[in-house]
């Protein structure tokens, strides 16, 4: 009944130690939101989860780019995306806008393309399940090498369409949440990414925010 693991704790850049959760007061905080686009590393599986035989071009012919949006108030956390979580039941759109294909949940699209300032109309809808293990490119690759890996998708429960975009981006070294699930879907333990050192600066060696 006993297990050595690792799982994500609160912690003191003050002191750096760990605090228990009764150690931690709460204030109230305003944060601001972030919407951020994940590129599609598979845009004919996309398509298909879709029911479509391939993403429309454009008038040009040319494929259009096709994202996975997130939206989180922790910025902070995106450098240590690993993941994308998306709810099995949730019916997700794909949307056709003038920026090209964005995914985000059916019951939300209109919020979020007022949010973003675009227009556009649903092309097709699937539920998230259709939608796992999908790999999406981590919104930085195109900026640093050091960003260049993929986000897959996972599937969980937590991810809802109560706001954002009902889709989570998952920074497993930062949430418990987020670290049961990509433990879960197999991710090891040495395999997390965990660039915020004990003092709360990111480690010298990290690409871009060292």
């Amino acid at each position: 009944f006993v297990y050595r693991g690792l799982k994500p704790v609160y912690w003191c850049f003050d002191c750096g130690s760990s605090l228990a959760e009764f150690e931690i007061e709460y204030a109230d905080k305003k944060s601001q939101t972030l919407d951020v686009g994940f590129l599609c590393a598979e845009p004919a599986r996309l398509a298909g989860a879709f029911g479509l035989a391939a993403l429309p071009t454009g008038a040009d012919g040319e494929a259009r780019p096709a994202l996975a949006v997130i939206w989180t108030t922790t910025a902070w956390t995106i450098p240590a995306n690993q993941a994308l979580n998306l709810n099995p039941e949730l019916n997700y759109a794909l949307v056709d806008t003038e920026r090209g294909y964005f995914v985000c949940a059916e019951s939300l699209v209109e919020k979020c393309l007022e949010r973003w300032q675009l227009s556009g109309q649903v092309v097709a809808t699937c539920k998230g399940q259709a939608l796992d293990l999908i790999m999406f490119h981590h919104p930085l690759s195109h900026v640093d090498a050091g960003y260049q890996r993929v986000a897959q998708v996972y599937l969980a429960d937590y991810a809802t369409a109560d706001d954002g975009t009902g889709i989570v981006h998952s920074a497993p070294a930062y949430g418990v949440d987020d670290f049961n699930s990509c433990v879960s879907h197999g991710m090891a333990y040495t395999d997390i990414l965990n660039p915020v050192q004990g003092n709360g600066a990111y480690a010298p060696d990290f690409p871009l925010f060292a």
